[in-house]
């Protein structure tokens, strides 16, 4: 009897276990994502994967919050998760009413979730948070939450995401990458934030178009590479080449698509131009022309122009002191880029990949001057930081640091405010300084 009563409570536990584990499966999909591909006041793109044998539904249902309506439904897309069994649902959804928060449910799983439209204005304070060189450890997911502890309207993360360089053999540190946004980037009463991305060195093969500088000098073309460059006769990249050598940036996000940049407006307040730095596309040539049209068309009208990227016009570690850059690529962004968004009136640009912490004086035809730009970031979300020159070894640098932090930027109006904030949850600096 008594071995009975033993057998019994081990079945009993047994299906505890794996009935939780079914139930939890069923409630939510593999990896849910949700970005934008149009005006973020009225549109949002919604990503979720299963497992591609699975039977699911497709169905996308929404509605706004509170008000217990019927659900509208609608019908996701297919696309293949790169080297994997997953499949990526995806839908885009149009004419939302903006600054309207909306619950969705995705196919057949249980859990509703929320997501809430850009408003139509800043009147009220526009809050999201930046950062860059994301990775997937316990750095990647500290900083997820202190990031959270700011109710953001959306994340910007500025390049080198999973760190999976491109390859099918690291295809998990992308499900790892997509585990940490799911389960730490949904607020407690589901709310989902959007993510907003560009790309970096270490989401493709080699490190940059059409290669990393040493292999280029291995091939004996790197010094042919620069002058055809400066003369623009260098190819531009192709889309078969950027599938190739980027499968899984290409393949796994709606925005920016290709070719690789792209701008989003929000309403007539913001502008947020996404740009690469070389990683999939030269720096000059069509892109820089791209960029002068958006910002020619946008100057004068948005109330905020941001751009930002990977790789920095104004380095901090990749700098020799006095500040000659030790880049060709930051070179060419201070050649093409940097004199469109003097022209533009852009008033803070944000920069990644050097696992550090920097701030800019305002700059203005490379000198310290009060109505130039302030070059804010340099990347350090989730990886070891690494050691910047001080102010004292380079001219530019008012403030550097070496520590994980993240970009808490609010707009108001025509008003801007950066605050930074690094792994301990402590301000570190901010711009511009506010009184005390």
């Amino acid at each position: 009897m008594r071995q009975l009563k033993k057998n019994i409570w081990i079945v009993i536990t047994i299906y505890l276990f794996y009935g939780l584990q079914f139930s939890t499966a069923q409630s939510q999909p593999l990896g849910l994502f949700l970005t934008w591909q149009q005006d973020p006041t009225t549109t949002m793109t919604i990503d979720w994967h299963v497992e591609s044998e699975e039977t699911r539904e497709s169905v996308f249902r929404y509605r706004i919050s509170g008000e217990n309506s019927a659900w509208t439904l609608d019908t996701a897309s297919q696309y293949p998760f790169p080297f994997s069994e997953r499949t990526i649902q995806r839908i885009e959804v149009t004419g939302l009413n903006a600054g309207t928060e909306y619950e969705f449910k995705l196919g057949d799983y249980q859990r509703i979730y929320k997501f809430r439209t850009m408003p139509e204005n800043n009147f009220r304070p526009i809050r999201f948070v930046d950062g860059g060189d994301v990775s997937t450890g316990e750095r990647f997911r500290t900083m997820n939450k202190i990031a959270m502890k700011y109710d953001p309207d959306f994340i910007i993360w500025g390049g080198d995401l999973a760190y999976a360089n491109a390859k099918k053999d690291n295809l998990k540190a992308w499900y790892k990458w997509f585990d940490g946004i799911k389960e730490d980037l949904i607020t407690e009463d589901g709310r989902v934030v959007p993510i907003v991305l560009t790309i970096g060195n270490h989401d493709v093969t080699n490190h940059h178009y059409p290669y990393a500088e040493s292999t280029m000098k291995e091939k004996g073309m790197w010094y042919d590479f620069i002058k055809q460059v400066k003369s623009n006769q260098f190819p531009e990249s192709t889309t078969e080449w950027r599938n190739e050598n980027a499968p899984f940036y290409y393949g796994l996000f709606a925005f920016p698509g290709h070719p690789g940049y792209g701008v989003l407006d929000f309403g007539s307040y913001l502008s947020l131009i996404c740009l690469d730095s070389s990683h999939s596309n030269l720096v000059s040539g069509k892109q820089t022309d791209w960029l002068e049209n958006v910002l020619q068309q946008r100057a004068g009208k948005m109330a905020h122009i941001i751009p930002f990227y990977h790789k920095q016009a104004y380095p901090s570690k990749r700098v020799h002191p006095g500040g000659v850059r030790s880049q060709f690529w930051s070179v060419q962004i201070f050649k093409n880029w940097v004199p469109l968004f003097e022209k533009y009136g852009v008033k803070v640009a944000l920069e990644h990949d050097d696992h550090t912490f920097k701030r800019t004086y305002p700059l203005l035809k490379d000198r310290i001057a009060p109505s130039g730009i302030v070059y804010i970031g340099d990347g350090a979300w989730g990886v070891d930081p690494e050691t910047p020159k001080t102010p004292d070894e380079v001219w530019y640098l008012e403030k550097t640091a070496s520590m994980n932090h993240v970009v808490v930027v609010t707009l108001q109006g025509p008003f801007q405010h950066f605050l930074m904030i690094n792994n301990e949850g402590k301000a570190i600096d901010e711009y511009p300084e506010v009184p005390r």
